[in-house]
């Protein structure tokens, strides 16, 4: 851990707020994106993300530095976001959240090519609709991993350590998740 950062975390556990903030500053647009990705809404990963910050504060004394700040605080988002995503399946009767595509500041990768027909702009949106609808058939550990090892680029063991789970269950997970989604989107993959 970074010397800045350790002097940042000391300071806010004495209740500097603004070091607390300063903390956070480096994390949140990366713990917004993840619960996005793994609500499946923008509008429930801000919930996510404002919960997980919140809980990030109360617990922040409890904090012994024995895992870096990132993963203490991806942890607690991570654990909102199953929590979120159980509770929402429960509701639902065990079936999928609807998710519609997470949309933050439009990702790069939606954004039309300049001489895009409107045929290939409409086709790039129902196949993005077909990948935000496969990813949220996932269970919420397949599309955990699946969101930090594909989408934020974590490698394997990292995301283990983020999920609290060995590299085995996140192999598992990716898998599974795979193949899932490489069900889902046959019709894509095949044409």
């Amino acid at each position: 851990m970074a010397h800045e950062e350790t002097d940042l975390i000391l300071r806010a556990q004495t209740g500097d707020h603004r070091a607390f903030g300063l903390l956070i500053q480096r994390y949140d647009q990366g713990i917004l994106r993840l619960a996005c990705e793994v609500a499946g809404s923008p509008e429930d990963g801000k919930d996510i993300c404002q919960e997980a910050l919140v809980a990030a504060y109360r617990a922040l004394p409890g904090f012994r530095m024995q895992s870096s700040f990132y993963t203490w605080l991806y942890r607690i988002a991570i654990n909102k976001a199953l929590k979120f995503r159980r509770s929402r399946s429960s509701i639902a009767g065990r079936r999928p959240h609807e998710a519609t595509p997470v949309d933050l500041e439009r990702d790069v990768g939606d954004i039309p090519a300049p001489d895009a027909t409107p045929e290939d702009r409409l086709l790039d949106r129902e196949l993005s609709d077909e990948i935000a609808s496969a990813q949220a058939a996932l269970s919420p550990r397949e599309r955990t991993a699946f969101v930090l090892c594909h989408r934020e680029g974590h490698a394997i063991s990292k995301a283990a350590e983020l999920m609290g789970c060995s590299d085995g269950a996140i192999k598992s997970y990716l898998f599974r998740a795979r193949d899932k989604m490489k069900r889902s989107l046959r019709v894509y993959l095949e044409g």
